[in-house]
């Protein structure tokens, strides 16, 4: 009897500590997601100069960082235009409503007149290691701050 209960406890056990599992892991895989959708619809909003593609995913905080460069493009005419060249999820944390995901990018940037299409800031690339901290607000992610990695001032 006690064997046969030792042995149910041990498989309680499992289960459970699977589902825990499962579950720390989905809600990672769900931080690192959204990250890699919010790399793609980045490059969107830097093409159409169109802020306003990032506000349901950013909260205000990090929409303030965003402005400024946006403005630079509306007042002068241009856009960006970006290739992600490299991509990689090197770690994903999650708490409750907030999850840190930390990538090792390589990104190559230019900027296009809007009207004409011509180049007018040559391609150039730049790899960033970058920490995102990610607010859950109403059942969805959102980017609060991204840290570069490679810049100890910041």
């Amino acid at each position: 009897m006690i064997n046969r209960l030792s042995g149910m406890n041990v498989t309680i056990f499992l289960a459970f500590t699977l589902l825990v599992g499962c579950g720390a892991n989905k809600a990672e895989e769900e931080a690192r997601g959204f990250v890699q959708s919010y790399c793609s619809i980045m490059q969107d909003a830097y093409s159409r100069v169109d802020l306003k593609i990032l506000g349901q995913m950013t909260t205000e905080k990090e929409m303030r960082k965003l402005i400024p460069l946006f403005q630079a493009m509306s007042v002068t005419g241009n856009s960006m235009k970006t290739e992600i060249l490299e991509f990689k999820i090197k770690k994903a944390k999650v708490e409750e409503n907030r999850a840190t995901v930390r990538t090792s990018e390589r990104w190559r940037y230019w900027w296009t007149d809007q009207k004409t299409g011509v180049i007018t800031k040559p391609k150039h690339e730049e790899s960033y290691d970058l920490e995102y901290n990610l607010l859950k607000v109403g059942g969805s992610w959102k980017v609060d701050s991204i840290k570069n990695l490679n810049d100890p001032g910041k």
